[in-house]
């Protein structure tokens, strides 16, 4: 549970709004350019979800042409951009695979360890048999909570706070809850 004046606190981080004005450019200049060679976007998606501090710049070439492929996709999915991000290097990526998903998709929301354990009390699966149907299935259970959260009292102040804090910024409640989610930890 997060007590309003938490959600306050988050909401008033300068780190908050910066990340704000980086993710509206991402949104932004998704389907204006094309990710695979648009240096600047890259940076920005790289800067912004730590993908520098993970992987190196032959991973993210690949991702960034998986995205520019797959940006087209009208039914895009998680279990798309999972099976697809595995071939990179042969790894089961649930955070960018879901970031991936919600770049292109913004309904669906982002895994993140942190924030799928301590908000959800979900946990990536750790099944070597047929990992990729487990990572599946718990993204399926983690997006159905998380939407029930959305819906929730606390989900509904946190959207409000935002849009309190932030009325022109233009992005989806998923993203909005997520913000909020990932600074509380």
């Amino acid at each position: 549970m997060i007590e309003e004046e938490r959600i306050r606190e988050i909401l008033n981080k300068p780190v908050l709004k910066e990340g704000l004005q980086a993710y509206r450019f991402i949104m932004e200049r998704l389907y204006q350019t094309d990710v695979s060679a648009d240096r600047e976007f890259q940076s920005a998606f790289r800067n912004f979800y730590q993908m520098k501090r993970f992987y190196s710049d032959e991973f993210a070439g690949h991702y960034f042409r998986l995205m520019e492929q797959m940006k087209s996709s009208r039914h895009m999915s998680f279990v798309m951009a999972l099976e697809r991000v595995k071939h990179i290097r042969n790894t089961y990526e649930m955070s960018f695979s879901s970031k991936m998903t919600h770049t292109i998709n913004p309904r669906h929301p982002i895994w993140d360890s942190v924030v799928t354990k301590k908000h959800f009390g979900i946990s990536a699966p750790y099944a070597k048999k047929n990992r990729e149907e487990a990572c599946c299935k718990k993204y399926d259970i983690y997006e159905e909570k998380f939407y029930d959260y959305m819906a929730s009292e606390e989900g509904m102040k946190i959207i409000h706070l935002f849009d309190e804090y932030f009325p022109e910024s233009g992005i989806a409640d998923v993203k909005k809850i997520d913000f909020v989610l990932w600074q509380d930890r």
